[in-house]
C-alpha cells in the first residue's frame, strides 16, 4: 500500500538509450509535477514509448537516472494481463486494497481507545484511504467501467478472448480505479470513441498526482496537458538534446514550434548569404589591392612601391575572411526539410470506393456508400458500432 504523502515529482536526467548502433534517446531531461499533465511529443521513432518504459522502471537506461513515486504505473499501447484472468479478475485486484483498507480501518477505530499509539497507523491509512475514494470505490469502478465501454463485459470472460480495443480499455478503467500517485500512458486514446475520449481527459487533466502521456492526438492534448515535451531534438535546426519542455496545451505549443521553425528559415538563408558573399571574397575581392573598386592603371606601381606591404594586407584579409567562413561551417545551419504534405498525385488513377447491401451480423448493416477518388468520409461512432469492420470488409 502506498505512502499517504502527497506524490513526489517524476524526475529523469541525462537519459540515453541505445539499440544496437541505433542511438533512441540522447541526454534526455524530464521532470513532471503532481497536478501539472505532461504531454509527450514527437515523430514516430523519435522514442516515445521508449522514454516511457525507462520512466516506469520497465527498462533500465544506458546511462542517466530516474527517481519516481513509489506507486507509478505503466499502460502500454499492449496490456499486459495476468494468465487465465478474467474481467473480473482484473477490477477486484485493484479494489480489493481499498476493500482491505475500509476493514482495517474499522479494526483500527475499535482499537483506539485502549490502544492509543495504533493513531499513527490508522491516521495515515485513514489518509490513503480518503485519497483513493475507497468507500466508493465500487461505485467509481462501475461508472469508470460503463464509460470507457467495458461495463458490458460478463465478469467471468477470459481477457484473452478480448479485442485488442477492449483489452486497453479494460486496462485504463482498472488504472482509473487504482489512482496510482504517477500514471505513464501510451497513446492511451487509440481505441476510444468520443464519450471514453472525454472521460479520459477529465480524469488526466483533473488528476492530483504525477502523468505523462505520449499521444499524437492533438484535441487530447489540448484539453488534458498542462505542459507539452518534444522529444524531436532537431526540429529548431541544430543538433541538441531531446525533452524541449514547453509550457501550456499542445496548440501553445504548435505556435511556438512555427515561430522557431521560421527563424530557422530566416537564419538558414542568412547564413547561406554570408557564406556565398564570403566565397566570393575569398577568391576575389578580398585579394585586391583596394576591393572596393575596379582595378586602376597605377595598381602595379602601387604593388611595387609597396610591396611586402600590400602583400601583408592582402593575406590579413584572405586569412578573415577563411577564419569568418571555418567559423560559420563549425555551426552551421542545416536546410530545414520540407513539410509533409499530401499531395492531390496521391488520388491520380486511384478509383471509386462503393459499397452496397453490407452486411457483417452483430457488427454493421451499410445499404449504399459511395467515396469517390479525391473525396474525405469520416467515419464516427461509439465503440462496438462497426467501424473497423466497416473499414476492413473485403471486396464483394
Amino acid at each position: 500500500m502506498a505512502s499517504p504523502s502527497p506524490p513526489s515529482s517524476l524526475v529523469a536526467r541525462d537519459l540515453v538509450r541505445v539499440f544496437g548502433h541505433r542511438v533512441v534517446l540522447d541526454g534526455v531531461d524530464l521532470v513532471a509535477h503532481p497536478g501539472e499533465p505532461v504531454g509527450l511529443v514527437g515523430e514516430n521513432g523519435a522514442g516515445k514509448s521508449t522514454l516511457l518504459r525507462l520512466l516506469a522502471g520497465v527498462d533500465a537506461p544506458d546511462s542517466g537516472s530516474v527517481t519516481r513515486p513509489a506507486d507509478t504505473v505503466y499502460l502500454g499501447q499492449e496490456p499486459d494481463f495476468a494468465r487465465g484472468s478474467t474481467v473480473g479478475d482484473v477490477l477486484a485486484e485493484v479494489l480489493t486494497p481499498l476493500h482491505e483498507a475500509v476493514a482495517r480501518l474499522e479494526t483500527l477505530g475499535s482499537t483506539l481507545a485502549d490502544n492509543p499509539s495504533a493513531a499513527q497507523a490508522y491516521g495515515d491509512l485513514l489518509a490513503w484511504a480518503e485519497h483513493h475514494d475507497a468507500w466508493d470505490a465500487d461505485r467509481q469502478a462501475g461508472i469508470t467501467a460503463e464509460r470507457l465501454g467495458v461495463g458490458h463485459l460478463p465478469r467471468n470472460r477470459p481477457v484473452a478472448e478480448l479485442s485488442g480495443g477492449e483489452r486497453t480499455r479494460l486496462a485504463l478503467a482498472a488504472i482509473i480505479v487504482r489512482r496510482p500517485d504517477c500514471l505513464l500512458l501510451d497513446e492511451p486514446t487509440n481505441h476510444l470513441d468520443d464519450e471514453a475520449m472525454a472521460y479520459v481527459e477529465d480524469v488526466v487533466a483533473s488528476s492530483v498526482g504525477v502523468v505523462v502521456v505520449a499521444s499524437h492526438d492533438r484535441v487530447f492534448l489540448d484539453r488534458a496537458a498542462a505542459v507539452v515535451v518534444d522529444l524531436d531534438p532537431t526540429w529548431f535546426g541544430v543538433d541538441g538534446e531531446g525533452g524541449t519542455r514547453f509550457g501550456g496545451d499542445f496548440t501553445d505549443y504548435l505556435r511556438v514550434r512555427r515561430r522557431a521553425r521560421r527563424r530557422w528559415e530566416q537564419t538558414f538563408l542568412a547564413q547561406r548569404e554570408e557564406l556565398s558573399t564570403l566565397r566570393l571574397a575569398e577568391t576575389s575581392t578580398a585579394r585586391r589591392v583596394a576591393h572596393d573598386r575596379g582595378p586602376r592603371d597605377n595598381d602595379k606601381f602601387i604593388h611595387g612601391f609597396k610591396g611586402a606591404k600590400v602583400e601583408k594586407t592582402i593575406a590579413r584579409r584572405v586569412n578573415n575572411v577563411e577564419r569568418r567562413i571555418e567559423a560559420i561551417e563549425r555551426v552551421r545551419v542545416p536546410q530545414p526539410p520540407h513539410p509533409l504534405s499530401l499531395g492531390e498525385h496521391l488520388t491520380e488513377g486511384a478509383g471509386t470506393v462503393w459499397v452496397r447491401d453490407l452486411v457483417v451480423p452483430g457488427r454493421v448493416e451499410v445499404e449504399w456508400l459511395t467515396v469517390a477518388a479525391g473525396e474525405h468520409v469520416l467515419v464516427t461512432g461509439a465503440n462496438g458500432r462497426g467501424k473497423s469492420t466497416l473499414a476492413l470488409s473485403p471486396r464483394g
